[in-house]
């Protein structure tokens, strides 16, 4: 093998081995440190969600980055899962599914694909977050009782009849 060859080689085999530290290493956190999210690194977990895999390649789920103080208040009185800690990230990522996009039969009820997607998408941003070093944590699409039109600034998307399917919270992580 030349030199060329086993360096390439090498090099594959320190990438592997990180990426499998990223996987290894993930995990969720519901504690925040108190610094922004950098524009840069957002870019990032975006682009790791544009990324994701979906069925039959059809990008259904999308996200909605809420970052406003009052916005993360409020979804964090009425996301059941993010109860008393969501509301410290920098940034709660929704995640969406429009509906349309889902078109073959039982793909809605019996298969829940468009949860199956979000899955993978808040997965794949969960990862990222891992690999900037960032704390993270999935929340489940689990909300209170409510009339989505008296809350339409955290829910409205482009799509009116668009399936909430969870949110993954990001942040600084915590250093005390």
């Amino acid at each position: 093998m030349s030199d060329e060859s086993q360096a390439r080689y090498k090099a594959h085999q320190a990438r592997k081995a990180a990426e499998m530290k990223v996987i290894l290493d993930r995990h969720s956190v519901r504690h925040f440190g108190t610094g922004p999210l950098p524009a840069d690194d957002l870019d990032q977990l975006l682009a790791a969600a544009e990324a994701a895999p979906s069925s039959c390649d059809r990008r259904g789920v999308t996200v909605r980055v809420i970052t406003g103080r009052d916005e993360k208040a409020l979804l964090g009185g009425i996301l059941v899962g993010g109860v008393g800690w969501i509301h410290r990230a920098a940034a709660i990522l929704m995640l969406f599914a429009d509906p349309s996009a889902y078109g073959a039969p039982g793909e809605l009820d019996d298969i829940d694909m468009p949860k199956l997607d979000a899955g993978f998408l808040g997965e794949n941003i969960l990862l990222a977050a891992s690999a900037l070093g960032l704390a993270a944590c999935y929340c489940n699409p689990n909300i209170r009782q409510i009339n989505r039109s008296h809350f339409k600034d955290v829910f409205q998307t482009d799509t009116p009849d668009a399936i909430f399917c969870g949110a993954v919270a990001v942040g600084q992580p915590n250093t005390e």
